[in-house]
């Protein structure tokens, strides 16, 4: 009998020394919304919220952002810099490789070619001069625009063997500068600076990035799986020799921009992390927020200039000047940039409310569109239904009846759909940026811009932007501001604030400053 409660003994301890040593192994799933489905995955071009997510997952730069958006060395042990601030020279780690999924693999033997696992110098200096040259479009460019003779090499005027990119040897790099910058370092912690393979760039054939097997990544994690317009995942790549080791087992980002719906699964748990607007972040239930509240959205007045009637200055002018924004909301817009970007500018720049002037002027836009009499319908989610009723009455009643409004109130996917197509007249649109920086909030009004959801065309304006986009500015900024507001292109009407929250049941996820620098390596379960 002692020999059989023995055994039993030993057979529990045995049981539950198994159970104890199970922590370190534990699958961590983690999961983010995200506002739209990476259309790629080449870090050089990475544009969208969760193109640059999924970018500085999976890949490693020279440097890395850590929790409080402060610069750390990456792939970089150690670097110096000139006295005259202008000469980098980087020393990378040298056993830093890339991971190379089966997908990849399979794609690589049948072009029967093979891949030299390092990352060198090399890689970088050919991922940054992949980002500027003119062909590549790349949307961050401008954060790499004051390397020696970056800018002759992006119009086109030099050749990308004059840039001031040089490789010293496979693991020392060195990049010399046209003009000091305090944001150089942070320019190479971005996707646009990040490593590129040029023997499988040239082998993709122009497919780069477009499905997982023409990708590559020498980061924490690596692409494993993609569902069409639903969701992307990235999971631990557990060969990865660099510092930042990946804690959890994958991470999902879901296709979701219902901010009632984010905030509904963020509290049952469905989701890990997100941002939220501030009214949507409202509790403590099974979330708490991590970082405090920030402007990123600027809910605006557009109008639809493809329509032939709102390409008339005057009757966008006179809309405007009629409209009294403390009657329309009670939180009035500060600014048109949002103030979480650097050169936001204060609201004085915008159309004053005139009511004498805004009849004047809709009087000449009518008789310029030999009409009569208008209607003007306002698009709009039921978040901004007030808003859009505030500014119809105060048309109704500043202007009379020879101007009518209507306000129509649409699903979120309805409305994404009708601003895509143009199919509006005017809108109640939030602005919202996923960066600090006025370049990419002020873009969205070029010419030729895929997020010019206005579809303002002006060569003035593009002529502003890019001296701006160039060599920024606070006043380069500002006179992009003002030329948007004095032109009535776009009417700020309420600020928005968002907040960085995370489940209870999360640790160790960080945004460093916005909602495109998400980082999940050291995430884990409480």
């Amino acid at each position: 009998m002692c020999k059989k409660i023995l055994c039993i003994i030993i057979a529990l301890v045995l049981f539950l020394t198994c159970f104890s040593g199970c922590s370190d192994d534990e699958e961590i799933y983690l999961s983010c919304p995200i506002n739209e489905m990476p259309q790629h995955f080449d870090p050089q071009i990475a544009k969208s919220q969760g193109e640059k997510i999924v970018a500085v997952n999976t890949y490693d730069g020279l440097f890395k952002l850590n929790e409080n958006g402060q610069i750390q060395n990456c792939a970089v042990k150690d670097y110096k810099v000139s006295a005259d601030g202008l000469v980098y020279t980087f020393y990378l780690h040298d056993n830093l490789e890339y991971y190379i999924s089966k997908i990849t693999k399979s794609f690589i033997e049948d072009q029967e070619a093979q891949i030299d696992v390092k990352v060198t110098a090399q890689d970088f200096a050919f991922g940054i001069t992949r980002a500027i040259l003119p062909e590549t479009n790349a949307p961050d460019y401008d954060l790499l625009s004051t390397i020696k003779n970056a800018e002759s090499v992006h119009n086109g005027s030099a050749s990308a063997s004059t840039l001031g990119v040089r490789v010293v040897d496979n693991y020392t790099l060195e990049i010399t500068l046209e003009r000091k910058s305090d944001e150089f370092l942070f320019a190479l912690s971005q996707p646009v600076s990040y490593p590129c393979d040029e023997t499988f760039f040239n082998l993709t054939a122009g497919r780069y990035g477009l499905e997982r097997k023409y990708t590559l990544s020498n980061g924490a994690f690596y692409l494993s799986d993609i569902v069409e317009n639903e969701s992307v995942r990235f999971s631990n790549n557990t060969e990865y020799k660099g510092q930042f080791k990946a804690t959890p087992t994958s991470v999902r980002l879901y296709v979701n921009s219902n901010q009632t719906e984010i905030s509904k699964k963020i509290n049952k748990g469905d989701y890990s992390v997100s941002f939220l607007t501030s009214k949507d972040a409202v509790g403590e239930l099974n979330r708490k927020v991590v970082k405090s509240d920030f402007q990123n959205t600027t809910t605006a007045l557009m109008f639809n200039m493809s329509n032939e009637t709102m390409q008339n200055n005057n009757l966008r002018t006179g809309l405007i000047e009629s409209v009294t924004l403390s009657n329309i909301t009670e939180n009035p817009a500060n600014n048109l940039v949002p103030s979480v970007v650097k050169y936001s500018t204060d609201k004085s720049l915008a159309l004053a409310t005139n009511i004498d002037s805004a009849r004047e002027k809709l009087k000449t836009a009518f008789n310029e569109l030999k009409i009569d009499k208008l209607t003007i319908d306002v698009l709009c989610t039921a978040e901004n239904e007030s808003v859009a009723k505030n500014i119809v009455s105060c048309w109704q009643t500043n202007i009379g009846v020879e101007l009518n409004g209507t306000v129509t109130v649409v699903e979120q996917k309805d409305f994404d759909s009708k601003i895509k197509s143009g199919s509006y007249t005017a809108a109640i649109y939030p602005l919202t940026v996923n960066s600090n920086r006025a370049v990419d909030f002020l873009g969205m009004f070029k010419s030729d811009s895929d997020t010019n959801i206005s579809r303002y065309k002006s060569e003035e304006y593009d002529r502003i932007y890019s001296d701006f986009r160039l060599s920024p500015s606070e006043a380069k900024a500002t006179d992009c501001q003002t030329y948007l507001l004095k032109n009535a292109v776009v009417m700020p009407v309420a600020d928005e604030n968002s907040v960085f929250v995370i489940s209870k049941d999360i640790s160790g996820v960080y945004c460093a400053f916005d909602s495109a620098n998400i980082y999940f390596y050291k995430g884990q379960m409480k």
